[in-house]
Formats: C-alpha cells, structure tokens, sequence
C-alpha cells in the first residue's frame, strides 16, 4: 500500500467498503449459505480478472471445471447458475474482445465443421415453426447456441502445441480430483455419511441396489460416466503409445485404471457399450503397439485389478449389491424394469412423433411438452426426455435436422481418422486417437441418453478439430 499513491489508495478504500456492505448485506440476507456466496464472489472477481488478462487461463480453468455439473451450483430464481456456465459466459465474452482488439495474437482458427453446424443450427431454427410449445424451443436454443459457440471457440483457443499440452494437463488434474472425490463418495455412503457430505442425489444411494452409484460433481451416474471416457482413452492411448509428454506412463496408468473402476460402479449399461466399442477402435488404430506379450500382460492385470476393486467395493454394502449388480448389467430387469421399458415406451412415442412432422420434426424442446399432452406448464419433475439422442433430434427436428447431426458427426470423424494417418507427430497422433474414442464411446452412449447441450462434449469436438489442425498445418 505504501507504494500507491493517494488516488489509487482512495479507490482501493473504497472498493474495500463496498466489499465489506456487499457482504455484509448477503450475511443478513442468506445467513450459513453466505460463506459460500462470499468465497463464490471472491473466486469470481479474481477468474474475471484473470481471464481478461488471458482468456486461455479462463479456457484452463473452464476445462478444470467440466465435470463440476452440479456441484458447486447455486439456485437463483429457479435457475441452476454452474460453475462451467459461468466461465463460460466469461471466456466466451473475453475471447470475442481479444479478437476485436489484439487481433495480433487472438485469431479465429480453421474449423471444419462450421458448414454442418451452420445446417444444424438452420435445422433447429426451420423446427420451430412447427413448435406447440414455443417457451421450451427458445430455452433449449439458447443453451444449444451457447454450448455450440464455446465449442467453436475451444477450437481457436488452441493455437499451438504447447496450448493443447497446457489445456490436456489441467484436464488430468481434474480427473484425479474427480477420481479421488469418487472413491470418496462411494466410502462415505457406504459408511452412512449424510448426502449433503457425499453429494449423492435421492436414488444412487445404497438404499436401491444396496451400493452408491458414483455420480461424483456430475448431476447423474450416466453424465460422469460420458465425462471419463476423455481421460480415460487419452490415457490408454498415451499408455501404448509409450509417450509421457504429459505425465509419467504409469502413473497415468494407475489413474486410467481408478477411472475404469469408477466408470464401472456408475453402472451406467450405456457407458459399458460405448467403452467397449470405443476399445475396439483404438485397437484397430494401435494393433501393433496394443498386442504385445507386455501390454497383453498389463492388460491382463488391469482387469484383475478393476475387477476385484469392483467386487471389493460391492462386498462393503448390502448383502444384496453383487447379486443387484449383476442382475442390472445382464437385463435381468428387461421385461419388468421400469429403466429399460421406460425407454422402450419413450422411443416408440418418439418415433410417433416423427412421423406426425417427418420433415421439421415436432419443434426443439417439444418432445416432453407432446409427451404430456402439451400442458401449459413445467411439470414438478421436469419435461419428459427421448433418453436417445438420435431419436430425440429425429423427433424434434425432423429429418432435415438429423441430417445435418449426422452430418457433423460423418465429418468429425472422417477428417480425424485422415488426420491420424497424415500425422507425423507421434504426442499429437496419439492425443487425436484418444479423442476421437472417446467421442465416438460418447455417440454410442447417446443411444441411451438424450441432453444436447452438454459442455464437455463440445469442447472435446472443439479439442479435435483443434488437433486436427496442429496435425494437418505441419503436413
């Protein structure tokens, strides 16, 4: 303070004041959950600062805070306000700046999909015109709109080896806090810890199967578990690959490995298929460095491991877990199980509903206002979903909008597997082979759930466009 002068020790004063009367007044006002609102405050003033001083710290800490969907969260007016929307809104306005006003550093990078995601977004725009339930369209349009961009942006706030190195770092940071926080999780509510500690929602407790299913920050099971295929497959390549770029080879083995574990006890039967399929593509790209007696042996103790982590894990809650495990993976519950045959009876009114508007579909957002008979209002637990994501784009947007879905995913992919056979960097050919599983486990998942605008998705599809570029600009 010595250092300042009079005038700027006068405004630091008085910003000083306010602080104090702003906290003071939300003190009075929200009482224990002011601790919260002060330290959220304070977290915002400095990622504000820092992120106008470089949006690339506000992407970092943005991709940090990717699986931290529902916690730490707050509710103001009947809106969930997100930690990631937040830092997203903020590197969103902050990039748009930079380009306006250093355009010598920030640029906008090539991005191929901005043809199919112009058609896409055209697509949704046509749907309206046959909405019933316009309110939803524009809710759902703006989250996807968001989404969308900041996914574009990913793309160019990548301009170098050296970011993508940067931006995957803090990615794996976040895993591990994830890892650890879910074995946490899974302890504490096997031991009866309260779920404001766990952060478990109603219904992934012990009380249903007799063990937790994991959700860690995610708001469900299926969400962390469409989350951990990114670290995951970036770790598996990273691991037969042999490259340590980013962090020692067995440690990220050991990491990979916990959240396998983990991504087993979410329990998510949508997530063990699109795993699998996603192993099988990687073993189509890595055949030579994936068979070998060594990492055939590794292989072999790491299902040893998650297996019998898993079987512990289960043995620790009820006497009923192994047998609830086991009969949910193997359908058991096909015929009477009110998961599998809630979905059946969604696809079909799904379908129904395409063919009433096979063109422009139904409207964006309309299918839970059609599945309830188009009620004027928000039902107490929220609109019905397709919980397939092909048959909800179907539904909604007819077969112009599906068409261009599929038209981005065709190109994503296309270009990707070019790009990995063009790519003469072995850090970047492995890092567009994690990717790339890892999205394509996500498309297969998608059969079984049906949220469009999520963030991590679209910043993955952002990271591979955004090494497909480093890939393709050396060649």
């Amino acid at each position: 303070m010595n250092k300042l002068s009079l005038k700027e020790k006068l405004i630091f004063g008085s910003l000083a004041i306010l602080a104090i009367l702003a906290s003071g007044f939300v003190i009075a006002k929200t009482g224990t959950d002011s601790i919260g609102l002060i330290l959220a405050f304070f977290f915002l003033i400095i990622a504000i600062y820092k992120t106008f001083k470089d949006p690339f710290w506000g992407f970092s800490a943005m991709v940090f805070f990717l699986p931290f969907e529902r916690f730490p969260t707050y509710n103001l007016g009947g809106i969930d306000i997100k930690i990631n929307t937040v830092l997203g809104f903020l590197v969103l306005f902050a990039w748009i700046l930079s380009l306006m006003y250093n355009a010598k550093k920030w640029k906008i990078q090539p991005n191929v999909l901005l043809a199919p995601i112009g058609l896409f977004v055209m697509a949704l725009l046509l749907s309206l015109t046959q909405a019933t339930f316009l309110d939803r369209s524009y809710q759902v349009l703006v989250f996807v709109l968001f989404t969308i961009a900041v996914g574009l942006m990913s793309t160019s706030m990548i301009q170098s080896r050296d970011d993508l190195i940067k931006v995957l770092k803090v990615l794996l940071i976040s895993a591990t806090v994830v890892a650890i926080f879910s074995f946490f999780q899974f302890a504490g509510d096997i031991i009866g810890l309260p779920k404001d500690i766990t952060l478990l929602k109603q219904g992934y407790g012990s009380e249903v199967f007799g063990f937790p299913r994991i959700q860690a920050f995610s708001m469900e099971p299926l969400y962390l578990a469409d989350y951990l295929f990114i670290p995951i497959m970036l770790g598996l390549a990273y691991f037969f690959g042999k490259n340590q770029t980013l962090s020692n080879r067995w440690w990220l083995a050991g990491l990979t490995t916990a959240l396998i574990t983990i991504l087993v006890l979410t329990v998510s039967r949508g997530a063990y298929l699109g795993f699998a399929v996603a192993l099988l593509v990687m073993a189509i790209f890595q055949f030579r460095q994936i068979f070998t007696w060594k990492h055939i042996l590794v292989g072999f103790l790491a299902v040893l491991i998650i297996g019998g982590g898993v079987y512990f894990a289960l043995s620790k809650g009820n006497p009923q877990a192994i047998n609830e495990f086991i009969g949910h993976v193997s359908l058991n519950d096909y015929s009477n199980g009110e998961s599998i045959q809630g979905r059946l009876s969604a696809f079909e009114l799904a379908y129904q509903a395409f063919l009433h508007h096979p063109i422009l579909g139904i409207g964006l957002g309309n299918y839970g206002p059609y599945a309830n008979g188009y009620i004027g209002q928000t039902p107490a637990g929220g609109w019905d979903i397709v919980n397939n994501e092909y048959l909800e784009i179907l539904a909604e947007t007819g077969i112009v909008g599906i068409s261009a879905f599929f038209l981005i995913i065709l190109t994503l992919i296309g270009r990707s597997f070019w790009a990995i056979y063009k790519a003469k960097d072995e850090f970047l050919k492995l890092t567009l082979i994690g990717l790339i599983t890892a999205m394509i486990a996500i498309l297969v998942q998608y059969v079984s759930f049906s949220t469009l605008y999520i963030f991590h998705i679209w910043i993955l599809i952002g990271l591979i466009v955004a090494t497909q570029n480093l890939i393709l600009k050396k060649e």
